[in-house]
């Protein structure tokens, strides 16, 4: 799970797309994610990897505001899929590794 990802959130919105860079150490998941339409940076909350599964939250600034998201997946080589809930609703996530 180290190092850089592009994931696509799926929404009823459309396709919303962020850079994710991740540092992985004795379990605990850390790192930033970059809003692909906006540029906007933030902070990895409670970040969990387990070697296959992961979970962690961002509050990012969006272009509907700022956003708590939980997300959570599974790390399949340089795949990844799972989902995003915030107050929106529940989406799902697909990434690959860049």
């Amino acid at each position: 799970m180290d190092g850089k990802w592009e994931f696509t959130v799926h929404t009823y919105m459309g396709d919303m797309k962020s850079i994710m860079e991740f540092q992985v150490a004795d379990g605990v998941l850390t790192g930033t994610g970059t809003d692909g339409s906006n540029g906007a940076t933030a902070q990895i909350e409670n970040g969990k990897f387990d070697g296959t599964n992961f979970s962690y939250t961002i509050t990012i600034k969006t272009n509907v505001g700022e956003m708590t998201n939980n997300l959570e997946g599974v790390v399949e080589g340089d795949k990844v899929t799972g989902k995003s809930s915030n107050a929106m609703g529940s989406f799902d996530v697909t990434g690959v590794r860049i």
